[in-house]
């Protein structure tokens, strides 16, 4: 995946955007966005035990008028005439590896400077997924619309409010080191801070921000976790976290790679104490 710019500056610029101009994709930006979807190079941490994912560029047009009131995303999103929707063939990793991948599409269309927004719930899943032909082995866990955003309406800034979109935990609240009543300082991890900070400011659902990460004791080894939430108001989520744990690796992923931090990703469960009642997920083995 190739960026104009240093991917941490279009992490830090990405935001979600409900409202837009109510315009077709122009030509140029369409076949960018095509050119994009169809790169079949897109691959995650999770690809080993994943199956393939795909994403294509659907448009409002090419609903008929009335399936077009059923499309399940207006009042949550306006104007919006293209959407990318994607599906993953079902497995172990399905949504990590399609939440990493989504998000990498998008930071590319906050690159292009086009406005999109995660959609994981409020949207018609039957229409669109019939729309792009998924068959009964897929999922389609999320779409995003894809366009020209306008300033946010009234109704829009209530939305992020009530969602506190703005508003992220701290470190003391999300990074550890050997366990999970040793908070990690900013200051003691040295290159690394910046992934950090990156996976800190990700969008997640809810903005429940349900990733966790050890790191190894005196090691650049950091294990992600998913928090296992027994209460009716975060098992609403259960579904997006896996996405949202790709969304965190995405974030660490890219950074990396561009910060040239060198390590690998690997699955091995590193039983923590204290850390039973969080899902592991993956872990980064850095080379230095």
């Amino acid at each position: 995946m190739n960026f104009s710019k240093p991917i941490i500056e279009i992490i830090q610029e990405r935001t979600s955007h409900r409202t837009y101009s109510g315009q077709p994709l122009e030509k140029d930006d369409r076949e960018n966005v095509i050119k994009l979807l169809e790169n079949h190079d897109l691959k995650s941490p999770f690809s080993k035990f994943s199956g393939r994912a795909r994403f294509e560029l659907v448009s409002v047009p090419e609903f008929d008028p009335s399936e077009r009131k059923k499309l399940g995303t207006y009042g949550f999103i306006k104007g919006a005439q293209d959407f990318v929707v994607g599906a993953v063939e079902k497995s172990k990793y399905d949504r990590e590896h399609f939440g990493y991948l989504m998000e990498t599409i998008i930071l590319s269309a906050t690159d292009m400077e086009l406005g999109t927004c995660w959609i994981g719930g409020f949207f018609n899943r039957s229409l669109f997924s019939t729309k792009i032909k998924a068959n009964s082995d897929e999922i389609v866990p999320a779409i995003t619309p894809i366009g020209y955003s306008v300033k946010r309406t009234l109704k829009e800034k209530m939305i992020r409010s009530f969602a506190k979109a703005d508003k992220r935990k701290s470190w003391e609240q999300l990074f550890f080191e050997g366990n999970l009543f040793n908070p990690i300082k900013e200051n003691t991890v040295g290159e690394y801070s910046k992934l950090l900070e990156m996976v800190r400011i990700g969008p997640s659902a809810g903005n429940m921000q349900p990733w966790r990460i050890i790191k190894t004791q005196n090691k650049n080894i950091f294990h992600f976790y998913s928090i296992n939430p027994k209460d009716g108001r975060f098992l609403r989520y259960s579904k997006f976290r896996p996405l949202d744990i790709g969304i965190a690796v995405s974030h660490f992923d890219l950074s990396a790679k561009e910060l040239a931090i060198k390590g690998n990703w690997i699955f091995e469960n590193p039983q923590i104490p204290g850390a039973e009642d969080l899902i592991y997920k993956i872990t980064w083995s850095g080379d230095n």
